[in-house]
């Protein structure tokens, strides 16, 4: 059993001038039986991302059966914390008429890099178009995260919500550069809008050489037990991902499990492979979609588990 990468999917061919190239950050969500769609940032001219979508075949993610035309989350308004571009997050269906979208947002300052906090947007029709619920993010400035608070999965589990986020608290300088550093938490809110992240719970810190490691996935297997997949930077910037293993989604084992190799010589996956999200469709099909060179710019491709594979 494991892991067998499919392939290239989709990356933005350049005709819709907000989305000229990237699919940053892939999110899934089955919208029935024979689709998923696939959400993720895509880049305009100057690099600035807004969150768009693609529809693919459940049993045959490289087939694709829709490119939204639009973005389904734009800017927000001049000064405001996402004004500067944003990626995902999680989305996740709250009921038949509600989906929730947790995002992370950009903003620009003078002496660092970026700053980055989280917003909540919720669409009404089905998954196409979300609409923010405050101008304001949901996860903003903290003790423990004054400069990136950025959450990246979410667990409904007993009427609670369960996320897990990367905060930044610090800046390591390379090449010149002030990079943000940040590691892994995870907060528990009754309702998904209102977090004390004063509560959070460090759960994954960096290594010797690292400076960040962040975008925590996590789901639940089958068995009850938690994966969570993340990707990390080093001071010699190698950046690179893998997952590690819980029965609690709070302790995991320090085990660095490489799930995804390096694609061939100038592929578009070749230099990194990163931002792995993973599906469990209703039909039983498991799938990882990822995104490959420069984090993202190149597109995002989909890696298959198989169970007859030979150790």
């Amino acid at each position: 059993m494991g892991w067998v990468k499919s392939g290239f999917i989709f990356c933005p061919n350049g005709q819709l001038p907000w989305a000229q190239h990237s699919f940053l950050t892939p999110v899934p969500l089955q919208l029935d039986s024979h689709t998923i769609r696939l959400y993720g940032g895509m880049r305009d001219s100057r690099g600035v991302s807004r969150i768009g979508w693609i529809d693919v075949d459940s049993s045959n993610p490289q087939q694709i059966k829709a490119v939204c035309d639009r973005p389904a989350l734009d800017l927000g308004e001049a000064g405001m914390f996402d004004d500067n571009g944003m990626i995902l997050g999680d989305v996740i269906k709250i009921s038949e008429t509600e989906i929730r979208m947790y995002y992370v947002g950009f903003q620009l300052v003078d002496q660092v890099k970026f700053l980055a906090f989280s917003g909540l947007a919720i669409s009404n029709d089905g998954g196409t178009v979300f609409n923010r619920i405050q101008n304001t993010p949901i996860l903003g400035r903290a003790p423990n995260a004054p400069f990136i608070n950025a959450l990246h999965s979410i667990e409904v589990k007993n009427n609670c919500f369960r996320a897990w986020i990367s905060c930044g608290n610090g800046w390591q300088k390379v090449n010149g550069i002030n990079y943000p550093k940040y590691d892994c938490w995870t907060v528990s809110s009754q309702n998904g809008v209102q977090w004390d992240v004063r509560d959070a719970k460090q759960i994954l810190g960096c290594g010797p050489e690292e400076y960040r490691i962040g975008r925590p996935r996590v789901n639940r297997t089958l068995d009850g037990k938690y994966e969570m997949r993340v990707s990390s930077d080093t001071i010699t910037k190698k950046y690179s991902c893998f997952c590690l293993q819980s029965q609690d989604g709070v302790a995991f084992s320090p085990k660095r499990i490489v799930e995804l190799p390096l694609g061939r010589v100038g592929s578009w996956d070749h230099e990194m492979t990163c931002y792995p999200a993973r599906l469990d469709t209703t039909r039983g099909e498991s799938y990882l979609f990822y995104n490959g060179n420069e984090m993202g710019r190149t597109g995002v491709g989909v890696a298959r588990m198989e169970t007859d594979l030979i150790d």
